[in-house]
Parts: structure tokens; C-alpha cells; sequence
């Protein structure tokens, strides 16, 4: 067993082991069986997400490839937070993983310390500027991103008055890289627009982060109207999934929106969803993830990215 120095994000054993229904004993004997190496910090055994990898494919798991995106017309609802948490734990779990910023505002972006206004961003994709290669920056060996900058406020304007094909203004530019990730995630700013439409378009599952106030029940509500229209009139085959946040059991609005979700749209909802918890407010910048310790946060966007990745029955 090494010291870990990487700068992979790890994942615990006793939580791989968790996730794929054996003891943390049964797995820890399969990967030192195999010769899979382990990582100890703080007295603790991880693995990189490449080693992850090599023990779920080890056990017949397979990766299935899925474009994601996060949409919701309403702001504050969780949307980059749930894209960023997903993508950290699905490639934890061994996905590799691309992240697409969208939004002008760039939030995905500063979670993972980016702030650079002369980056290559989508923008500079669909002008032709650079090949979408250029653009892609590496957060870890396998959890990759494309940034976001003030320049991608110009997307809705070069889309429509380019003589473009809206449904195509992200598909067209992944499909030359969609065979090396086994999930690309799409984060979008809250509104509707030409470039939100495509990377509707694009997607395999449309996440539609909803929280429980009226605001956003209403933004639900309207955005799951826009994705219908955009459905109809592109022929697209996505799937809109609907994920409640900033679940507060101890409030009566949070039963009471849930309630009405599943009254709804029940066979649109996500079976996993998100507790209210401090911890999110955790980001790359300061070193650690939600994942590091056990919290709300953890269990609940564990279970969500299982969930989405197929790891639950």
C-alpha cells in the first residue's frame, strides 16, 4: 500500500465497496487478489479513478456513455452544484468525465479555481477559432472541462444569426470527442435560450434541479414546457429527469413541493434527491469535496450519481 501523492480524486474502498453491494473485508481482498493498488491517507485505503475503473469493469460492470445536461429557468436552485458533485462522483467511481460550462457567469468554472478571461470557450468552437481539442483542460487525468468566460455571452447571437442549426450547435462539435468520455455533463445558464436549446438537443438526460419554493415549481413547470416544444420540433430523444434540492425535512414547503412533484410528475422524478446541507457550499478551491467525510451532501449526491450512472437497481 503507497502513500498517496496523486492528484486524482479518490475514492474511499469502504465506499466502492458500499456502492457495489460487498463488504469493505470482501473488497479490499478482491483488489489485493488482483493486484489493484490501494492508497492510504489518514489511515485510510483509496483509489484513484483509474484504479476504480479497473475494479468495476473487473466485476462486469459497464460504463455506459450519456451527454447530461443541467437546465432550469430559475436561478439558485442547485444546477452547478449538482453538475459539478455528479461529475466529481462519477469519475470517483471511474467515469471519465467531461464538463461543458455554458453559462457566461462561469460558476462551474471558479468552482475549480478557472478564471481566465483568454481561455478557449465555446464560443471560440462554434466560430471556428480552434478545434474543440484545444479548448479542453484537464481538472485531473480523467475528470476534464471546458471553461466558461464573459465571451460565451455572445453564443445566443452567433447561433441565431449565423444561419446555424440551433440543434446542432453542440452536437456537431462533441461528436469528434463523445467516444472518449463515458459521460459529458452540460452546465447552462437559467434561461431559455438558443444555445440551452442546444445542448437540449445534445443531451441524452436533461437533470431540471427544482427546490422547494413556488418560484422554482413554476420554473419547473415552464422549462419542462420549452423542453416539450423543443422535443416536437427538433425530433429530439432526450430524457428529462426531474432531481428536488435543498430538501429540508423540518420545513413543511419541502413536503409539500415534493408532494407536489410526484403528484405531477412522478414518472419524471429522480428516485435519489438532495437534503439541504452546508457542505455543498465546499468547492474545489478550498481542497477538499463533499466527499471527503461523511455528511447529507455526500450520501445524497452518491446516490444520485449511482442512480444516473446505472450502479442502482
Amino acid at each position: 500500500m503507497a502513500e498517496s501523492t496523486t492528484n486524482d480524486f479518490l475514492i474511499l474502498l469502504s465506499d466502492l465497496a458500499a456502492a457495489v453491494g460487498v463488504t469493505n473485508q470482501a473488497l479490499h481482498k478482491y483488489v489485493k487478489a488482483n493486484g489493484f493498488e490501494t492508497l492510504l491517507a489518514t489511515n485510510r485505503a483509496y483509489l484513484t479513478a483509474e484504479t476504480a475503473r479497473q475494479v468495476m469493469l473487473a466485476r462486469g460492470f459497464q460504463y455506459k456513455r450519456q451527454v447530461v445536461s443541467l437546465q432550469m429557468l430559475k436561478g439558485g436552485v442547485a444546477k452547478t452544484t449538482t453538475a459539478m458533485n455528479i461529475a466529481l462522483r462519477a469519475n470517483m467511481y471511474g467515469a471519465r468525465v467531461l464538463l461543458v460550462d455554458l453559462d457566461q457567469q462561469a460558476n462551474l468554472s471558479f468552482a475549480f479555481g478557472i478564471e481566465d478571461p483568454d481561455a478557449l470557450v465555446w464560443v471560440d468552437i462554434i466560430e471556428g477559432k480552434a478545434p474543440i481539442e484545444n479548448a479542453i483542460r484537464q481538472v485531473s487525468p480523467t475528470l476534464h472541462i471546458i471553461s466558461s468566460n464573459l465571451n460565451n455571452s455572445m453564443l445566443d447571437r452567433i447561433l441565431l444569426n449565423g444561419k446555424r442549426n440551433v440543434a446542432t450547435g453542440v452536437s456537431q462539435y462533441l461528436a469528434s470527442i463523445r467516444d472518449r468520455y463515458d459521460l459529458i455533463i452540460l452546465d447552462t445558464a437559467p434561461n431559455l435560450s438558443a444555445i440551452n436549446t442546444a445542448a437540449s438537443c445534445a443531451s441524452d438526460v436533461v437533470i431540471l434541479p427544482v427546490n422547494p419554493d413556488k418560484f422554482s415549481f413554476a420554473g419547473l413547470t415552464k422549462t419542462l414546457d420549452d423542453l416539450s416544444k423543443i422535443k416536437a420540433e427538433f425530433d429530439a430523444s432526450f430524457e428529462p429527469k426531474i432531481l428536488f434540492t435543498k430538501f429540508d425535512g423540518r420545513e413543511t414547503s419541502s413536503h409539500e413541493l415534493l408532494k407536489m412533484c410526484l403528484v405531477n410528475f412522478g414518472d419524471q422524478m429522480m428516485k435519489a434527491f438532495v437534503r439541504t446541507s452546508t457542505e455543498v457550499k465546499n468547492t474545489i478551491r478550498t481542497g477538499k469535496t463533499i466527499f471527503e467525510h461523511k455528511s447529507n451532501a455526500k450520501d445524497d449526491y452518491d446516490l444520485v450519481t449511482r442512480e444516473l450512472m446505472g450502479m442502482t437497481s
